[in-house]
């Protein structure tokens, strides 16, 4: 057993002040920062594997992320992956999804002098030499318990923390994403917080984690929903769709954000139907008009996308405490919907806006409240 740590041996303590701030870099903008784990939960056979298979594509040539934001530059990426074959289902997904073969690399299951079978912490400077030679800015671990070594109880927060602590302090060492993909439990419920395999402690060490689960409303379609971000803003949901290739191996179309959340996705999957539509209506307005504000036209439009009525949105804009200002000239009227605290877009001539009456009329509806069904009888 070794000997305890004297102070003499401890790191110095230092004051915050004596740190230098480093800003945040992303890998995908808001969804996986550079130094950190991510977790990638979902049931099997909805295509958790080949969404980690299109990111090492994507990044392999420096294409865009499903959403649409930018690449940080073309770059390697490894894959460890214990129930898929290398050359005979990898490489030729990969090779589907457009990569750059030369940029994404394979580490063999077994270690190469001890014959073990490749796990972590155990062999962490296995994967720390391969970071070295390639340099690679993603690390798909998939799935996640077939590397962890034996001594590793999933049950245990403890446990789970220390094995997975040093893979995060690699990939800050490396500047890169640690993507841990998990299988979701047998216990159901709706809250995704709880329902990856394993204790708490996986997604606990995890800066950030995303769920995918078909949509309730078009089975042949699934989604990729937030499960938490410590980093970054609430981030839209992504709908996509694996699309089969005759013989081949399967590729993924990606169509674009839904309103659709991981806990109403589960709910709906566990049988407690889609989520009411006043609550998709609200969760839809909030995050639709998130980035400022937007026409009613375009309001209406993408409503429609989400097949919500009028007067259900009518009623998430009376609970959301939406405010709608009508601003143009005679003949040119456009009216603009905003959250609460946010102003109209600066390209909106001055001599346009009304004038705003809110700090009159917000004490006049106070004082005089509108009468209820109920005042008469």
């Amino acid at each position: 057993m070794p000997a305890p740590p004297t102070p003499a041996s401890l790191p110095p303590i230092r004051p915050v002040s004596q740190l230098a701030t480093q800003p945040l870099d992303w890998l995908w903008i808001h969804r996986l920062a550079l130094g950190k784990l991510a977790m990638l939960d979902g049931d099997p056979g909805l295509g958790k594997s080949l969404i980690a298979l299109d990111l090492c594509a994507r990044l392999s040539t420096g294409q865009p992320f499903p959403d649409g934001s930018p690449s940080p530059g073309a770059a390697s990426a490894i894959v460890l992956n214990a129930e898929d074959g290398e050359a005979d289902t990898i490489r030729p997904r990969l090779q589907a999804l457009g990569a750059d073969l030369d940029r994404v690399f394979v580490l063999p299951r077994t270690h190469a002098e001890t014959l073990e079978a490749l796990s972590f912490p155990a062999h962490l400077s296995v994967l720390d030499h391969a970071l070295t030679q390639t340099r690679a800015r993603l690390v798909v671990i998939d799935p996640l318990v077939a590397f962890l070594s034996p001594s590793v109880f999933e049950s245990s927060n403890q446990s789970v923390r220390r094995a997975l602590f040093p893979l995060a302090q690699l990939a800050q060492q490396h500047a890169c994403v640690m993507e841990l993909v998990r299988h979701l439990n047998k216990r159901g419920g709706t809250r995704s917080l709880y329902r990856g395999s394993g204790c708490m402690g996986f997604l606990g060490a995890c800066r950030s984690g995303w769920l995918v689960a078909r949509d309730p409303h078009d089975t042949g379609r699934c989604v990729l929903a937030q499960v938490k971000n410590n980093l970054a803003p609430a981030q839209p949901s992504l709908a996509y769709r694996v699309t089969p290739n005759g013989t081949g191996p399967p590729t993924l179309a990606w169509e674009g954000p839904t309103s659709w959340t991981a806990d109403q996705l589960l709910a709906a999957a566990a049988g407690a139907g889609p989520a009411p539509s006043l609550d998709r209506a609200r969760e839809f307005l909030s995050r639709f008009l998130a980035n400022g504000p937007r026409t009613s036209r375009e309001v209406w439009e993408a409503a429609r996308d989400q097949d919500l009525s009028d007067r259900t949105i009518e009623r998430a804009k009376r609970d959301l405490e939406v405010r709608s200002v009508l601003v143009g000239a005679s003949g040119n009227r456009l009216s603009y919907w905003l959250l609460r605290g946010q102003t109209l877009p600066d390209t909106v001539p001055p001599e346009q806006v009304p004038p705003d009456l809110e700090p009159w009329l917000a004490p006049l509806r106070a004082q005089y409240p509108p009468s209820t069904p109920l005042d008469d009888l």
